[in-house]
């Protein structure tokens, strides 16, 4: 009884987990429709799934990430503090300069 219960449960999360990356992939695809349009260029549509996607796992680990620092903290409920360690803790790496093509010549 209980496997069948924890097997709705687990269903029900994916349902859910499906719905909210639908959701946010119209969103992020709203956004950078109306951004390409504004900066008057064109973007393909593989490259705007590419986005949607990257947003989307980047929104799962930073979800994670706060809560494994609220629990770190003794806490069960995330707050302003978690999101301002996880955006230091994000600035802490650093990331590659843009190279210019003129440079590699």
């Amino acid at each position: 009884m209980e496997e069948a219960r924890s097997e709705l449960e687990r269903e029900e999360d994916e349902e859910a987990t499906e719905l909210l990356r639908d959701r946010f992939r119209l969103s992020t695809i709203s956004i950078v429709e109306a951004q390409a349009k504004k900066s008057d260029m064109e973007i393909s549509e593989p490259i705007v799934a590419c986005i949607s996607d990257l947003a989307f796992k980047y929104t799962e680990q930073l979800a994670k990430d706060l809560e494994l620092f609220s629990q770190h903290a003794g806490r069960k409920t995330v707050n302003m503090e978690d999101v301002i360690l996880s955006g230091e803790f994000i600035s802490s790496f650093e990331f590659p300069r843009t190279i210019n093509v003129s440079e590699t010549k």
